[in-house]
């Protein structure tokens, strides 16, 4: 038997729908996302939400509840079984890996940790993210809604509001006196 335990909050919606698995398999899915627990209702999975939220909340669950199924079997029982997890992060494949090689059961990390590569492409959305507030500066050269300059640069909500939030934080931009829906340069 296989004992699966996915890391949701790092590996999202897609890495839990690329899963793989038999009907015999017990997956173990923790997330907190909406979309993560219907994907979960579909394939059968068990999803895990209930876990506090906040920093690596979701990674201790995973651990505590791995020693909890270890504990709960037998000798014979541990040597039949296979614990998989599905992440990308380090700290959490670490402990994993360590548990079960602890209490001599059969592991496998699914995914690999993120490697220097890929974690060198999520710096770039930062130089992507500054220059989007020069967008944003530069069309608040007269008050407009946030709205209004959002659908002209044609962004996406969140990467806008990113922007537009760091322009505020660094008094870049401010709300203009006689109209509180618009801003302006500050």
């Amino acid at each position: 038997m296989r004992f699966i335990f996915v890391d949701a909050e790092n590996i999202g919606l897609k890495g839990v729908e690329a899963i793989d698995a038999s009907i015999s398999d017990k997956v173990i899915v923790f997330s907190k996302n909406e979309a993560v627990k219907e994907a979960c209702e579909r394939k059968l999975f068990l999803y895990v939400s209930s876990y506090p939220s906040g920093p690596n909340q979701a990674d201790f669950y995973v651990i505590g509840n791995l020693i909890g199924i270890i504990a709960s079997l037998s000798e014979v029982q541990r040597s039949a079984c296979q614990f998989i997890l599905y992440t990308q992060d380090n700290a959490l494949t670490t402990a994993f890996s360590f548990q079960c090689k602890l209490h001599k059961v059969n592991s496998k990390i699914a995914l690999k940790p993120k490697s220097d590569v890929q974690q060198k492409r999520i710096v770039e959305p930062k130089k992507l993210l500054q220059s989007l507030e020069q967008m944003i500066y530069d069309q608040l050269k007269t008050a407009q809604t946030t709205e209004a300059v959002r659908k002209k640069l044609k962004q996406p909500k969140p990467e806008f509001t990113k922007a537009l939030n760091q322009l505020i934080r660094t008094e870049k931009i401010r709300r203009a006196s006689k109209n509180k829906k618009t801003w302006i340069r500050a």
